[in-house]
């Protein structure tokens, strides 16, 4: 289930809205997506959201909650209530639960690539995991709140 929580990371959306920062030259944009996917033949639906260059947070479901994970440019945490499992760490911390290297920019990356299913699936492979995700809402907004109950 780790790993679901982990590949999931990757699944994004591509949007450009832009909401003025501190500077008029700063810029901060925010994305949303729900998901549907097929991990080692568990399927859940999730909801990712994103500000660009500072936070990743999914949430994964199938009736009950599956699990949290956020990702920051230096810092990961998983939380995985079925298997008890809350964790924080650096991305050295995602290497040795998965087995895969993976830095913030490489998440960063698919989920704002044209075609982030293909990304989440070379990732899985990396891992591998046979996944497959499909998105089924992308949205442009103007601003996020990250639920943060850890």
């Amino acid at each position: 289930m780790l790993m679901v929580v982990t590949v999931a990371l990757t699944v994004g959306c591509r949007s450009t809205e832009k909401t003025a920062a501190t500077t008029p030259a700063a810029t901060r944009e925010f994305y949303t997506m729900n998901f549907s996917g097929e991990a080692e033949g568990v399927s859940f639906n999730g909801q990712m959201r994103m500000a660009k260059d500072s936070i990743i947070w999914c949430n994964f479901s199938k009736i009950i909650d599956l699990g949290r994970a956020m990702a920051t440019p230096d810092s990961v945490w998983v939380n995985i209530p079925l298997l008890g499992r809350n964790q924080a760490g650096d991305y050295a911390m995602v290497k040795r639960l998965t087995g895969a290297s993976v830095t913030y920019d490489e998440l960063q990356a698919i989920l704002l690539s044209d075609k982030p299913e293909e990304g989440i699936r070379r990732l899985a492979k990396r891992m591998g995991l046979d996944v497959t995700v499909r998105i089924k809402k992308r949205e442009r907004v103007d601003g996020l709140t990250f639920p943060f109950n850890k």
